[in-house]
């Protein structure tokens, strides 16, 4: 069995579905979790639809854009499905290379009719679509307006302003020698009133190209039906009915710097409600299992265990893990084979070292697979789902919750014990998925006595009692606030009650009657279905107003850059508004923009055994994943010392830029670049190559011919060369691969 070993981040999200995308990390306990999306391979025999339908369809959607490429250089499956959807997709996709540029294309085409559901489209020319910008936001929607008109069923579908709930919390940057994308999103409307399960998601690049298109649930069929807006109950009476009924309490929440990989506890005001809505009509409450008259309320925290357990098996090894990962994937049927292909060994966020069992079902013509994942140290199970069910026939005559409530907690004792003592009973009621029949159960983490959100122990159980799927996300905290630290809770509920408002919008709930579209009252906060307050400040977690209304930088020449730079998180300034951009930059600061620029900074923490590239800069200094990426991605080497603290002068920046760009070895020979500069002589022999390039591909602005090439480097001197860098680098791509 293969032996893999590597030290680096897993990042990974639940998807949620109450009627509107949910924010990554702020996601409510009372949402329904989806389905695993499994694809399920459909063998090429039990189909009747032929690549050269599919070029056709693509034509006709996209007359004259894929020209350029040949029937032959397509490349199309077989077709699959999904657990929960039995609609046969079909996949068509090219790669080939354009004037030295790589070029792709992939698109999903859906159904009988072959509906495009979603396609990426990988340009050959992005340069213009690096800031600044060719198009503005507003003339980019137009190119999303018009390719909408070519889709079917789409007439009464309208730009959603309020972006679908799409604030995902998550502060990172986007490199800016990528392009400009903007983003827009469309629901349908009917009466007015948006329906909100289903959107089409189309992303525009600023020099026009729509590169990505994405559409979530059916076309409205003709059988639709809908409550009527004659027969709803007055905004103001439903806003005094959650108002009566609001509820809030502490709880921890996680908060993931995904550019430096660290996790803080904060600690929250949050709703525990237990209803998402309410019905326009009746007013009964929405839950995740449908409508109910009485008010949802979450349960109090109760540990599964009042005592640590022992572990299910210490410091297990690769074959035990084989082992156990067999015993939980076996089939008792002749037509189903199953095939481990490989133990990978590796360490997660947490330190912990885990193993991933690869495997694969082989039945007919069809294969699916995935992986079980598995703690070293405790021989306990970190992620199950059993696919089983895409293949065999499953009871569809469910276990009573009761009974699935009980098969749960016994997989708990079994496959996951040594954390028991740190997990609750569940706070709100299980999900009951009524398409396949299976419970949701959420056991969230207690900390200080409050259950953390986004950390929890899922499982799901099937039908017949067996185990769906388990996954526990335990997340190492070092520091978690004190609840003493806390504003009072009547200070926040006044903040929830003032802040409440009602989104009147059209849902689909998960019964028999999958026609039907209800008229639901939904609550905000802020502005967001999801926000929260800070339990130690008691200002909102997310504040749209702020968010749009960020202080800016002022400067005479390079405000359009540095605010640029700012509002894509490569720029980190405290106080913008009383921001100095001509203070010089230390060498430090100018990594961080330069790596931020030229790739998503997650944290650079290297394979197990490498060596630190700088003896003063260990994996305990704030720059060390800066450094170890600089140096990984060639700006700089490996040497004894990096003086973060010093300024940085102008020609060093510019030995950067060469370096990053990957012309380091032209730049070497300085004796063959004559420089014109009028103050050439104090221009460093060792740098003048790289000056010279840098020079010649207009990275820099000189005055009255002189280079200046001592000077030290001021933050808005970097922001203006940082950016014409990127454009150059976006120019360049395929030669180069920063990630």
């Amino acid at each position: 069995m293969g032996k893999f070993k590597k030290l680096g981040i897993i990042l990974t999200s639940t998807a949620f579905s109450v009627g509107v995308l949910s924010p990554i990390t702020q996601a409510s306990a009372n949402v329904k979790e989806s389905p695993e999306k499994i694809e399920i391979q459909v063998a090429s025999t039990d189909t009747k639809v032929s690549k050269s339908m599919l070029i056709k369809q693509l034509h006709t959607l996209f007359p004259d854009k894929f020209n350029f490429v040949s029937d032959n250089e397509f490349y199309t499956g077989s077709g699959h499905y999904f657990r929960d959807d039995k609609t046969i997709r079909y996949d068509l996709s090219f790669y080939k290379t354009v004037n030295g540029k790589d070029v792709n294309g992939s698109f999903t085409f859906k159904g009988d009719g072959l509906e495009l559901e979603s396609f990426y489209y990988q340009p050959a020319n992005i340069a213009e679509a690096v800031y600044p910008a060719k198009y503005s936001e507003a003339e980019a929607q137009k190119f999303a307006q018009n390719f909408l008109k070519r889709l079917e069923n789409t007439e009464n579908y309208k730009l959603r302003e309020d972006g679908l709930g799409l604030e995902y919390y998550v502060n990172t940057n986007r490199p800016i020698s990528e392009p400009i994308t903007y983003s827009f999103v469309y629901s349908p409307m009917h009466n007015g009133v948006v329906i909100s399960d289903e959107y089409i998601s189309i992303n525009v690049l600023a020099n026009g190209e729509i590169t990505s298109m994405y559409r979530n649930g059916e076309s409205i069929s003709s059988k639709a039906t809908f409550d009527g807006l004659e027969q709803k109950k007055d905004a103001a009476d439903i806003l005094a009915q959650v108002r009566d009924n609001l509820a809030i309490e502490l709880r921890y929440a996680i908060d993931y710097d995904y550019q430096t990989s660290d996790r803080r506890a904060k600690l929250v005001y949050a709703p525990v409600t237990g209803f998402n809505g309410v019905h326009a009509l009746t007013g009964q409450w929405q839950t995740a299992n449908g409508f109910s008259s009485q008010v949802p309320k979450t349960k109090s925290v109760e540990k599964l265990s009042s005592q640590p357990l022992a572990p299910r098996k210490s410091d297990m090894t690769i074959a035990e893990a084989e082992e156990l990962a067999k015993s939980l994937l076996k089939v008792d049927s002749d037509k189903e084979k199953l095939q481990i292909d490989m133990v990978n060994e590796r360490e997660n966020e947490n330190g912990e070292t885990i193993y991933s069992v690869n495997y694969m079902y082989v039945y007919g013509n069809s294969s699916s697979g995935s992986s079980v994942e598995i703690n070293k140290a405790t021989g306990e199970i970190i992620y199950y789902s059993d696919i089983r069910r895409d293949f065999t026939n499953t009871n569809k005559t469910p276990i009573s919750k009761d009974a699935a409530f009980t098969k749960a907690i016994e997989y708990l004792k079994q496959l996951v014990p040594s954390y028991l003592h740190e997990y609750s009973m569940p706070i709100d009621e299980p999900a009951f998925n009524k398409y396949s029949n299976e419970y949701y159960f959420s056991f969230p983490r207690i900390v200080n006595g409050i259950a953390v959100v986004g950390d929890e122990i899922s499982v799901n159980i099937t039908s017949d009692g067996s185990l769906g799927s388990l996954y526990t996300n335990k997340q190492k905290i070092d520091n978690w606030p004190s609840v003493s630290n806390a504003i009072a809770i009547d200070k926040a509920k006044e903040s929830y009650s003032q802040a409440l408002e009602l989104q009147l919008q059209y849902a689909k709930q998960d019964t028999d009657d999958k026609q039907h579209y209800n008229l639901v009252y939904s609550p905000i906060y802020g502005g967001n279905l999801y926000n929260q307050i800070d339990a130690t400040t008691g200002k909102w977690l997310f504040n749209k107003e702020e968010s749009t209304n960020k202080p800016l930088i002022s400067h005479p020449t390079a405000a359009n850059e540095l605010n640029y730079l700012l509002n894509q998180n490569v720029l980190d300034v405290k106080d913008p508004a009383n921001f100095n951009a001509d203070t010089a930059v230390t060498k430090g600061e100018a990594l961080k923009v330069l790596v931020k620029s030229l790739t998503y900074y997650y944290g650079y923490y290297g394979d197990e055994g490498d060596k630190q590239s700088f003896n003063n800069i260990d994996k305990k200094h704030p720059l060390y994943g800066v450094a170890e990426q600089a140096v990984r991605m060639g700006i700089l080497k490996p040497a004894t010392q990096l003086d973060v603290d010093a300024t940085l002068t102008r020609q060093e920046l510019a030995e950067w830029y060469i370096r990053a760009l990957g012309l380091e070895k032209a730049a070497k020979h300085g004796d063959i670049y004559k420089l014109n500069f009028a103050d050439a002589n104090s221009i460093d022999p060792g740098y003048a190559g790289y000056v010279a390039l840098a020079n010649a591909l207009g990275l820099f602005d000189t005055q009255n011919n002189k280079f200046n090439a001592t000077e030290k480097v001021t933050y808005a001197d970097l922001a203006v060369s940082a950016i014409r860098l990127a454009r150059a680098a976006s120019e360049d791509r395929g030669s180069r691969n920063y990630y």
